[in-house]
């Protein structure tokens, strides 16, 4: 006959198989009173629950008698376990609850939370919150009041949040996030941008952004149509070249390392296009001032460009008159490779921009240098049309807005046309971009109005250099270094450096003794230099020969 502690295996299976079913935090909490209550060793209770664990679990795979995964609720080695009401112990519990939603960043210092469509940064301590209630239920289930107070301080619940924040099945690293370059997160689901095809959203996709609209293919967007029509003068090849650009722009891809300058005055819908694709792209999209892209003499904080991590389309509404360009920035943001930077008082991380660069204004900032990076990357986009006050409709974004989702389905055919065809733009492009190019080449003119190539001519490089002075400065315009000079020399080819016994040159190229008779510039530039011949002969004293 067995006492009132002791019980045969059949009288306490009802109450292990109950106690097998309780998360990992209850059990541990109600272990040790259980035992008591039915008379045997806590050890005892402990491997009888695994063994109704491992039956249940055999039974619903088919196959199996260890539990060892990461979410069981007892380890198979109790030497492994930590003791009950340990901070350890109630961390461990703490991840295996929230392990579906939270996930750590230490290089952000941030909790992410996901909210079944995306990610996103934690920024009311919830995570610590949760901690509490861990704690609390803990607290609950102890006998020891005492002890039960020690589980409720803030002291515990900030160390089970701590110590969760390495749990593996909660940390993640920055370079985790947002990764595929071709997945677009909506509201109805996750788009591939290779073939347009929708499917439902994933945790396990880490995606930290999503439009603001879903795309709908059965709905018409005639306003959209109507306002592209009259801002591109009916020009068609612009409007699909905005459709094109604007659907690379959903990706993460950066391979055309291009950026588009809107460039127009006022009055000319550039604005209400940006405000459109900015809107419907939610939070992939952000803005930068344009100092972030505009020449400065003091070094620049890293945090300027930390936060364009993770955008695809980045825009800056306006240029400012007498800027210069950032030509170096403007290289590296658009080149494809790892950029480093950081947040306030964060650690430097590195990331690679998926973003694409739409800057608008109605002032056009000039470059430095005109070279090939340069040439490549810069669309200059023409806004010619001013739209007449009686066509003005100041309620047009807002109109806008109930077209997005078809505008979002018309720009996700623009990214599959994109991939078909590139970004194809059309002349109004090439050719305003073009002239404005050549506007800011000052080289390039001088070579023109200036120089002769002939490969039998040789020219000092103090006479080259001159010349180029002059000429740039009668331009008020930046004139460079002799590096900058003879690397673009150089880069003509036929033009070689040669040392002779009258110093340093250049063989095949020579200056033009007359000026083009259809260039101002070069005209006065003569001009300037015999006043100045002028002003030397004058200023020689008397009796001495110059």
């Amino acid at each position: 006959m067995t006492s009132d502690k002791q019980r045969t295996a059949a009288d306490l299976r009802p109450v292990v198989e109950e106690l097998s079913l309780l998360p990992r935090l209850e059990y541990d909490l109600a272990r040790v009173s259980a035992a008591k209550k039915i008379g045997i060793p806590v050890g005892a209770l402990d491997k009888a629950v695994i063994s109704a664990k491992a039956e249940r679990r055999a039974a619903e795979v088919g196959a199996g008698v260890g539990l060892g995964g990461e979410g069981d609720l007892l380890a198979s080695d109790e030497d492994t376990r930590p003791p009950a009401f340990s901070d350890e112990a109630l961390a461990l519990s703490f991840a295996a609850e929230h392990r579906d939603r939270y996930r750590y960043v230490a290089a952000w210092g941030k909790w992410m939370l996901f909210d079944g469509r995306c990610w996103k940064a934690e920024k009311t301590r919830e995570a610590f919150d949760r901690a509490r209630e861990t704690c609390r239920r803990a607290a609950a289930s102890c006998d020891d009041a005492q002890l039960g107070k020690v589980l409720a301080s803030a002291k515990t619940v900030a160390a089970v949040e701590r110590l969760a924040q390495s749990d593996r099945r909660l940390a993640a690293t920055s370079d985790q996030w947002d990764a595929d370059p071709w997945l677009l997160n909506t509201p109805g689901g996750v788009v591939n941008l290779r073939t347009g095809a929708m499917r439902k959203h994933r945790a396990d996709d880490y995606m930290t952004k999503i439009t603001a609209v879903a795309p709908s293919n059965d709905m018409d967007f005639p306003i959209f149509r109507a306002f592209l029509a009259r801002t591109t003068h009916d020009d068609v090849g612009l409007q699909n070249f905005l459709k094109r650009f604007s659907g690379y722009a959903l990706t993460g891809v950066t391979i055309e390392h291009a950026l588009a300058f809107f460039h127009g005055t006022g009055n000319n819908g550039k604005s209400v296009f940006l405000s459109v694709a900015a809107g419907i792209l939610g939070d992939y999209h952000t803005t930068a001032p344009f100092e972030t892209f505009a020449a400065s003499r003091h070094e620049k904080h890293p945090t300027d460009v930390a936060g364009l991590r993770g955008a695809r389309l980045v825009t800056t509404a306006e240029t400012e008159e007498g800027r210069q360009w950032d030509e170096t920035k403007l290289k590296q943001l658009t080149g494809g490779d790892l950029i480093s930077a950081r947040f306030m008082r964060q650690d430097f991380f590195e990331f690679a921009p998926q973003f694409k660069l739409i800057i608008a204004g109605n002032h056009k900032p000039s470059l430095k240098t005109v070279d090939e990076a340069i040439r490549r990357r810069l669309h200059l986009v023409p806004f010619t049309v001013t739209i007449p006050k009686t066509e003005r409709d100041p309620d047009l974004k807002e109109k806008l807005k109930a077209e997005w989702p078809a505008i979002l389905d018309w720009l996700i055919e623009g990214c599959l046309d994109w991939q078909e065809e590139g970004l194809k733009p059309p002349q109004a492009v090439v050719a305003a971009s073009e002239a404005y190019l050549a506007e800011e080449d000052t080289f390039g003119r001088w070579m023109a109005d200036r120089c002769e190539l002939d490969p039998n001519d040789w020219t000092s490089s103090a006479d080259l250099f001159g010349d180029y002075d002059a000429y740039a400065r009668q331009g008020r315009e930046h004139v460079g270094n002799r590096t900058d000079f003879t690397e673009k020399l150089l880069a003509q080819k036929v033009i070689v450096a040669e040392r002779t016994n009258a110093g340093r040159g250049y063989r095949g190229v020579k200056l033009r003794r007359t000026p083009r008779a259809t260039d101002d510039v070069a005209e006065k530039l003569e001009e300037a230099k015999k006043l100045a011949a002028v002003k030397r002969a004058k200023a020689i004293p008397r009796g001495k020969m110059q």
